[in-house]
């Protein structure tokens, strides 16, 4: 690989989450690719970078963007495991499975359980540390119970306004380890914030006790309240984890941890510039996303709504996605930003009656996948140059049916969301802008950050 070592391979249970990672390492001066399939060794020692051709570090990372969130235990165990065998055939000093920083997941759901299963069959550790909160993100770890700020509050995230309420995964207890046994069986040590400042005397037997080791390698979980934490902690990764593939569990606090300790000083990432026309596509049920799609509608932004009610029928659905491909199609083409949503806030009728509908009327990820189709319909009739997709289903799906092989950072648009660039065998998609964000990432000025291509956040 050039003499370069690879630090730390990682799989995003989701798309946004995925591209959370891909800016985390980034601006640790860590160059890494996103893959949308597992790589092979050559893919990455022959990478060739689009943003910095020649940009040298002793290390690099890699990750592959996934979709394990939205699944079944079943169904995670066909998605991860042919995933994890070949990612565990490149040797890296660690191993990331990346989850969401609010731990969307359930037994039936995202099992976070079934993960772990899975990825110790092939990156074996004798523990393995967990690590979710971030302030910057705006989440933080007390005392093993997790919570998310919305403004200027801060909530327990089984108090949380949006997710207390998460249409799929619902936040009903905000004690990490106790959301967790209900997924696994393990024992769990924790970190508080009081042994934190002299963590590094907390080594993994200490912690652990008199856990089990081999058969079933304990949690070891650790507070997060102050960005000072994440130094003491990946000191603490560096000092007592693996010499190649540690597993390690958490969001992309894990990532900020290793870049105190491995990463340098990046270049400061300068603005990228307007485009003259761009689409956005939304499958988020957020309020944050919504506000933002209101704002740039009161901006002048064409907001096209897709009709869910349109899509329980195979006739009405090819109707209702020609309309909405014709419509953003004539404005991108007039020059005009086009914004297309299939709710605004978890209050819109349509994820209510969705809801109601439940599997009976619509698969799972339907109205993803069909906004996927609808996305490249648009680019392969138009010549825009800036994509931005918003929900973590949505944003994966829209990557797989673009056929995108990989991802390489451009800019900071709001912590987590970044802009990336398509790397891509076809013409039409390969140098395509792609922002992607969480549904409740980014302030209400996002949409219009994007299209100006400004570091504001």
């Amino acid at each position: 690989m050039n003499e370069q070592q690879i630090l730390l391979s990682y799989y995003g249970d989701d798309f946004t989450g995925s591209a959370d990672v891909l800016e985390a390492l980034s601006l640790n001066g860590i160059p890494t690719i996103l893959f949308i399939e597992p790589p092979k060794s050559n893919d990455i020692a022959n990478f060739t970078w689009k943003i910095k051709p020649n940009e040298k570090s002793k290390w690099l990372a890699f990750g592959v963007a996934g979709i394990a969130r939205s699944l079944d235990p079943e169904a995670m165990e066909a998605e991860l495991d042919p995933i994890f065998h070949k990612l565990s055939r490149i040797p890296s000093r660690f191993f990331h499975y990346k989850i969401c920083s609010t731990l969307d997941s359930s037994p039936k759901t995202g099992n976070i359980g079934k993960a772990m299963e899975i990825a110790e069959k092939y990156f074996p550790s004798s523990f393995i540390p967990m690590l979710m909160g971030l302030p910057l993100l705006n989440r933080f770890v007390v005392f093993g119970h997790l919570f998310a700020k919305i403004g200027t509050k801060t909530y327990r995230l089984d108090r949380h306004p949006v997710m207390s309420k998460h249409p799929v995964t619902p936040m009903d207890e905000s004690d990490i380890r106790l959301h967790l046994h209900k997924q696994m069986d393990k024992n769990m040590a924790l970190v508080d914030y009081f042994d934190l400042e002299n963590v590094l005397e907390f080594t993994p037997q200490r912690l652990s006790g008199d856990f089990t080791y081999r058969e079933n390698p304990p949690l070891i979980l650790f507070d997060t309240l102050e960005h000072n934490h994440l130094k003491l902690i990946g000191e603490w990764l560096n000092a007592y984890g693996r010499k190649q593939h540690q597993l390690l569990l958490g969001s992309s606090a894990i990532e900020y941890a290793l870049g105190e300790v491995f990463g340098r000083k990046a270049e400061e990432v300068k603005d990228h510039g307007p485009t003259s026309s761009m689409l956005i596509v939304s499958g988020s049920c957020s309020q944050t996303t919504a506000d933002q799609i209101t704002y740039v509608q009161n901006l002048g932004y064409v907001g096209i709504r897709l009709k869910i009610e349109q899509l329980h029928d195979r006739v009405s659905l090819e109707t209702e996605k020609k309309r909405v491909i014709q419509l953003a199609v004539n404005h991108l083409m007039d020059g005009k930003h086009v914004v297309i949503y299939s709710a605004l806030g978890p209050n819109d009728p349509s994820v209510r009656n969705t809801m109601e509908a439940g599997n009976n009327s619509l698969e799972p990820h339907f109205i993803a996948k069909t906004q996927a189709k609808i996305t490249l319909a648009i680019l392969n009739q138009t010549e825009i140059k800036r994509l931005v997709t918003a929900g973590g289903d949505t944003s994966g799906y829209i990557l797989k049916e673009l056929e995108i092989q990989a991802l390489e950072f451009i800019q900071v648009l709001a912590p987590g969301a970044p802009m990336c660039v398509a790397h891509s065998r076809s013409k039409a998609i390969d140098g395509l802008e792609i922002a992607i964000k969480g549904g409740q990432n980014g302030t209400v000025q996002y949409f219009e950050w994007a299209q100006k291509g400004e570091v504001r956040e």
